[in-house]
Parts: C-alpha cells; structure tokens; sequence
C-alpha cells in the first residue's frame, strides 16, 4: 500500500497542476477514527470530546466527504496508514523517504516541481519526527530543496525554510491574532456558498481565494494574507456552527 497519493487522484491536488506543481498528500485518517489522535487541536470525534478549547471541526472534516464517502476502502487504506505511522514509525518513515524520493524523479522527469502535503487530514509536527535509517534527519532536512506546506491550527511552531504552514482560523481569536502578529498566512472559511465572491480584505489583510489552488505558500499567497475558504457543508451545518459560542466559520 503506497503511503502518497498521486497528483491527480485528489480533487486539492489536482488545482495545482494548473500551476505547474504536482503535489503529493498523506492522507491519514482524521482525528481519532484510528484510535490514535491527528488532530490534537481538534475536538476527538470517536470519543465524543466536547471541549470548548478545541474546534469543532472534526466533525465535519473535509477528510470524511468525497471520495471516502463513496468508496469505504478509501477510510480504511487512510486508518491503516495512520496505524502504521504510530506503530511502526521507523518502517513508516523509511518508506515515506523513498516514497518521496521516486516522487521528485517522477515529477522532474516531466519538468513539473513537485511540492508534499504530509498533512492531508492530519496535523502532525513533521518537523519533530526523525527518520532513524537515515541519520536521524527530519524529511525537511532530507529534502532541503522541496517544498513542503500544510495547514496548522497548533500555534507557535517553529518550522524550516522548506516547510511552509498557514494557520488554520478555528474560533479563538485570541490565538489567530497572535499568528497575525506573527506574520502567518492564515486560513479562515467564511459563510460563503461555491459561487459566491469572498471579501477582498478582512481585518486590514488581503483576502486570496484559497479554493483555486490548494498551493499554501508565501510565493503563492503572498504575504500577510488571509486564505479565504468557502464553507464545504450543508447550510444546516454552517447555521448550527455559526451559533457555537467559538465557530470556526466565519460570518462573512
């Protein structure tokens, strides 16, 4: 079982080939469905947690829509993955390595960059994980000249040139200030349907439209920004979320 997923089998990855990027996920399973927690800013959606310090996200994860929804195979492959990672890190990482490795002579081969998102639906620190089989490195130093980029809502990561995170706006307003002031690109869903446009600027930041490539990236977002995402769910949802006390929706 291959632990990427190939550029043009998911529907974010695909956007960016219009930039010339191949772009390669990780897909593990969300929160805990494994029984072991991706998501530790989120609440856990198999043991039912509702603390109101984390977001509510989980629960309505892009990672359960799709493809995962219509095929069940899918779900399973990502748990089984993600148990792999947990309880045979070394054999996991190793092969994450070579996986990569074949991955950046695929795309060059076609002269196409190729960038790494190793948090699909997850949010590990991958820049606190070690490869034991090769001199104990990060995958960051690694592959010092490829791009890798995800989402965070863990605040104050310290991360190299070649990992790029936008923090992911999750209703505590206290924390994604403090990332502003940190200068992250941050990443927030407004209430906004498929079709419509999204705000220019929001809190004194330009707003990019985050929907037309799934690219993270200062060269790509330009600086300061706010990522604008329009809300992937029913209208029932977004009104059910928009009425918690901390949504991680916000009303446009």
């Amino acid at each position: 079982m291959s632990l990427l997923s190939p550029p043009i089998t998911n529907y974010k990855s695909k956007k960016n080939q219009s930039l010339g990027i191949d772009t390669y996920f990780l897909s593990l399973a969300q929160s805990d469905l494994s029984g072991y927690n991706v998501c530790p800013m989120a609440n856990k959606v198999m043991a039912k947690e509702n603390n109101p310090n984390k977001s509510n996200c989980s629960a309505v994860c892009v990672g359960s829509n799709g493809k995962a929804q219509q095929f069940p195979d899918i779900m399973k492959a990502r748990i089984r993955k993600t148990k792999r990672f947990f309880e045979d890190r070394d054999n996991f990482m190793t092969e994450l390595v070579v996986e990569i490795s074949k991955a950046i002579i695929k795309s060059n081969n076609k002269n196409i960059t190729p960038t790494f998102r190793l948090n699909a639906y997850s949010d590990i620190k991958w820049e606190s994980v070690k490869v034991n089989k090769f001199g104990n490195n990060t995958i960051f130093e690694l592959f010092p000249d490829i791009q890798f980029y995800d989402y965070t809502k863990i605040p104050d990561r310290i991360t190299p040139f070649n990992y790029a995170l936008t923090y992911s706006h999750w209703g505590k307003w206290g924390a994604t200030n403090n990332a502003m002031k940190q200068g992250q690109n941050v990443a927030m869903v407004f209430d906004a349907k498929k079709t419509d446009k999204l705000p220019e600027t929001f809190n004194g930041r330009s707003v990019v439209d985050g929907d037309k490539t799934d690219l993270r990236t200062p060269q790509n977002d330009g600086l300061n920004a706010i990522v604008g995402l329009r809300a992937k769910m029913s209208r029932a949802n977004i009104n059910k979320e928009l009425d918690k006390t901390t949504s991680f929706v916000v009303r446009v």
